[in-house]
């Protein structure tokens, strides 16, 4: 019965936490224009009438999300649409280099645990990066890619060949 007890009350708390994320993420998305700077995590927490832990959690997952960007050395600031994360910028440009110079042919995955190892990010972060590069046609997500999930170079298109 213990067990049960405690499924029951993670669950109840994940729900409590996934509910404060949603409403850290409304604030921000509606109080604070792209580009702004954001208030203290504990100043959050006092507006929203929050925990400064949930509200936290919140920050961070719009972190992952690339939707803020925080531990910047600045204060934390939304980022604005497809403006690519701070921290994921070297990883990207590399990324970006190394296609164009042929050391990552086309159809290729890429090397996702060694990019977070060689650029110093976790790999929520390097995922984060990477989806960027997707969504600007750099990279392509292929479910069942030839060596599994994941990022492969696109084969190149008839205006890259010329």
């Amino acid at each position: 019965m213990t067990v049960h007890g405690s499924t029951a009350t993670r669950s109840k708390n994940l729900r409590v936490l996934d509910r404060a994320c949603v409403i850290v993420r409304h604030h921000i998305t509606s109080t604070y224009p792209p580009g702004a700077a954001l208030p203290s995590t504990k100043q959050l927490a006092l507006a929203l009438g929050l925990p400064q832990k949930h509200v936290l959690q919140g920050l961070l997952r719009l972190n992952s999300s690339g939707e803020i960007a925080l531990h910047t050395g600045n204060r934390p600031i939304r980022l604005r649409t497809r403006e690519p994360h701070p921290r994921d910028r070297a990883l990207q440009g590399a990324v970006r280099d190394r296609i164009r110079a042929g050391r990552y042919q086309p159809g290729q995955a890429l090397p996702t645990g060694l990019l977070g190892d060689e650029f110093g990010l976790r790999p929520h972060h390097v995922q984060r990066a990477l989806r960027f590069l997707t969504a600007e046609g750099t990279l392509r997500y292929q479910e069942r890619g030839a060596h599994g999930p994941g990022h492969y170079v696109p084969a190149r298109l008839a205006e890259d060949v010329s």
